[in-house]
C-alpha cells in the first residue's frame, strides 16, 4: 500500500506536468521528447500494478516505442524536400493514431486496458491521449483534404465496428475500452471544425468517465453482473451519480453528453457528407444501448429498487461523494461555456 502511494506520488506529477508541457512546445523533436518522457512516467505507474503482467506491460512498451520511433523517423525525414510529404503526414498520422489505439489500431488498447486497475485504466483513456491528440491536431494543419477525408473515412466506419462488438461484452473494463474509442472517434472528428469545441467535448468526457471510474473502483466492480449488489438504501448518492454518468455517455437527454453530442452533430452536419454523420449517430444508438443494458442490470433486483425512494434518501456526504458532487459543477461550468 506504501509502495503505490509513492509510486503515485513519483510518477503522477511527471504524467501530469508532460501532459501540460506539450502546449507550449513547437517544434517535433521536443514534442518527442515530452512524449517518451510521458511514456516512461506511465510506464512507472503500471509496474506495480498486480493485475499487469509483464507480458502485457512488454507489449505496451513496445507498440509504444515503435510508435515513436516512426514518429522522430518521419518528422526528420520532412526537411527533405525530396521526400513524398503526403506520404510523411500519413505515416506521422498512423503512428500517432495507433499510440492512442484509434480505430483500426485497437487490438492492443482492448487488451492492455483489461489488465489495469480502475485508476490507472482511467489515465490511459484519458489523460494518456492528450499529448498524441494535441501533436494530431497540429498535424492536421499539414494534411492534404484527401488524408483528411481518408482519415474521417475509416474512423467513422472502423468506430461503426466497435459499437458492435461492444454490445457483445460483460466485462466493464471491455466496455468502458469501446466506449472510450467511440468517444475520442467524436473527439478527432471535432478536431476538423474547432479545436475548442474538441477540447470542451473531451474534458466533459473526462469528468463523466471520472464519476464512473471512482464509482467502480470504490465497489472493485469488474463484470456487469455484480452491478446490482450495490445497495440503493446505504449508498444513495451513488446510485444517482451513476445513473446520471451513464446516461450521458449514452447520451440520452437532457443529460450532458446529449447536448455535447447535439452540439457536435449540427457542426458535423454542416461540414461533412450526411453519410459519415448517419453513421455516427448510428455508433451513438448502438453503444447506447450498452450503456443501458449497464443500466438494466444496475436496477434489474426489484426488491432493491423498490427501496430506492428519494424521500427516504440518506444524502450525508462524505469525502468521496463531496468530489463527485464538484466534478458535476465542472462539467455544468463547461457546458455553458459551449453553449454560450
Amino acid at each position: 500500500m506504501l509502495l503505490n502511494f509513492y509510486k503515485y506520488l513519483i510518477f503522477m506529477p511527471l504524467v501530469m506536468i508532460s501532459s501540460m508541457l506539450i502546449l507550449i512546445l513547437d517544434s517535433w523533436f521536443s514534442q518527442w521528447m515530452i512524449m517518451e518522457i510521458n511514456l516512461i512516467s506511465f510506464i512507472g505507474l503500471i509496474m506495480l500494478d498486480k493485475q499487469m503482467n509483464s507480458s502485457n506491460l512488454m507489449n505496451y512498451f513496445l507498440i509504444q516505442s515503435f510508435n515513436s520511433y516512426i514518429f522522430i523517423l518521419m518528422t526528420m525525414n520532412l526537411n527533405y524536400m525530396n521526400m513524398n510529404m503526403n506520404f510523411l503526414y500519413f505515416l506521422l498520422n498512423l503512428s500517432l493514431l495507433t499510440k492512442m489505439g484509434i480505430p483500426p489500431f485497437y487490438f492492443w488498447y482492448l487488451k492492455i486496458m483489461k489488465n489495469l486497475n480502475w485508476m490507472n485504466l482511467f489515465i490511459l483513456m484519458t489523460i494518456q491521449k492528450i499529448i498524441p491528440m494535441i501533436i494530431l491536431n497540429n498535424l492536421m494543419n499539414l494534411m492534404s483534404n484527401n488524408l483528411m477525408n481518408f482519415n474521417l473515412v475509416t474512423l467513422t466506419f472502423m468506430s461503426f465496428i466497435c459499437s458492435n462488438l461492444g454490445v457483445q461484452n460483460l466485462d466493464l473494463k471491455i466496455l468502458i475500452s469501446y466506449s472510450s474509442i467511440i468517444q475520442m472517434t467524436w473527439i478527432i472528428m471535432l478536431m476538423y471544425l474547432n479545436e475548442v469545441m474538441s477540447m470542451n467535448y473531451f474534458l466533459i468526457y473526462f469528468i463523466i468517465s471520472l464519476t464512473v471510474i471512482l464509482i467502480f473502483k470504490k465497489f472493485n466492480l469488474n463484470n456487469l453482473n455484480e452491478l446490482n449488489l450495490i445497495k440503493f438504501n446505504k449508498f444513495s448518492w451513488i446510485n444517482i451519480f451513476l445513473f446520471m454518468s451513464v446516461m450521458s455517455l449514452a447520451g440520452i437527454p437532457p443529460f450532458f453528453g446529449f447536448l455535447m453530442k447535439w452540439i457536435s452533430i449540427q457542426n458535423l452536419n454542416l461540414n461533412f457528407p450526411f453519410l459519415l454523420v448517419l453513421l455516427m449517430i448510428l455508433n451513438s444508438l448502438i453503444s447506447m444501448f450498452f450503456y443501458l443494458r449497464l443500466l438494466f442490470l444496475f436496477f434489474m433486483n426489484y426488491n432493491m429498487f423498490l427501496k430506492f425512494n428519494l424521500l427516504k434518501v440518506n444524502f450525508e456526504m462524505n469525502l468521496f461523494f463531496k468530489l463527485i458532487l464538484f466534478i458535476w459543477f465542472m462539467n455544468i461550468l463547461i457546458l455553458v461555456y459551449e453553449i454560450f
